[in-house]
């Protein structure tokens, strides 16, 4: 199987790189669809692993347009070259939601212009094409990787910041973003649709952070952040299919088995 991965210079598209020795797509910002139908044409693809996008929430509400480019325009684009296409989503589709969870595939209210962006991309793509797999990724970690910008993290904040504060109340998974680029292959075979891939997570995030913390003996206070709607995924669907990632904190453990830490 042949793979083409578009941001592969950036946090999750190094790692799927690095699991799968893909090859990469040059970056795509300002492509125009003829550019990017081209792209795929010259590198011959069975799979495209669609991974660039903007997902900082407060950059998209700040400039709407390039959040709608990043995360609609150039994801359906993909998909109209007729080449079967993974995109990745985000559990912030869950974010107004009433219900305290775990919230299966079926059940959305975006609560952000990020969130809203990304839900109108999985049902327009899926419209253009059933085949088209649609991944809601939970935040993820990873420690930094040499030569690749490593966005801030939940690990990374836990190793150097002196205080942090996070909700006694939100459940939401945290994901070791390797585990996320192991399981590409097998994601990338999927039937098309919608589905939850991540860690899952019982914990709240206060009680996430102090189990780090005691574990690594970490000097970080930690405080209450408050109520916090949860995003917390039921990963069912995507067990079906004989895809799975450990739960949250076990994906720690195994992270920091990897690191020594």
């Amino acid at each position: 199987m042949k793979i083409l991965v578009t941001g592969p210079k950036g946090f999750v598209g190094s790692r799927i790189m690095d699991a799968l020795h893909a090859v990469g797509a040059p970056p795509l910002r300002e492509a125009s669809e003829d550019d990017i139908r081209r792209i795929v044409d010259e590198a011959e693809p069975d799979v495209i692993i669609h991974t660039a996008a903007i997902s900082d929430i407060p950059t998209c509400e700040q400039n709407p347009e390039a959040s709608y480019r990043a995360n609609v325009i150039i994801p359906l684009a993909l998909v109209r070259t007729g080449v079967k296409t993974v995109l990745f989503s985000s559990d912030q589709v869950y974010g107004g939601l009433r219900g305290d969870g775990p919230y299966g595939e079926g059940e959305t209210a975006p609560a952000n212009l990020y969130a809203r962006h990304k839900l109108e991309m999985e049902n327009r793509a899926l419209e253009l094409s059933s085949d088209t797999v649609l991944l809601r990724a939970a935040w993820m970690y990873d420690m930094p990787r040499y030569g690749v910008r490593n966005r801030r993290n939940f690990l990374m904040n836990m190793l150097l910041e002196k205080e942090l504060a996070f909700s006694a109340t939100q459940r939401r998974g945290i994901t070791y973003v390797r585990e996320v680029a192991g399981n590409m292959r097998a994601a990338a075979s999927l039937p098309g649709g919608v589905y939850n891939y991540g860690s899952e997570n019982t914990l709240t995030m206060l009680e996430t952070a102090q189990w780090l913390k005691d574990e690594l003996g970490l000097p970080v206070r930690l405080t209450d952040a408050g109520p916090r709607h949860n995003l917390w995924m039921d990963c069912a669907k995507l067990r079906e299919q004989r895809v799975s990632f450990r739960s949250t904190v076990e994906g720690l453990k195994r992270c920091l088995e990897d690191y020594a830490l």
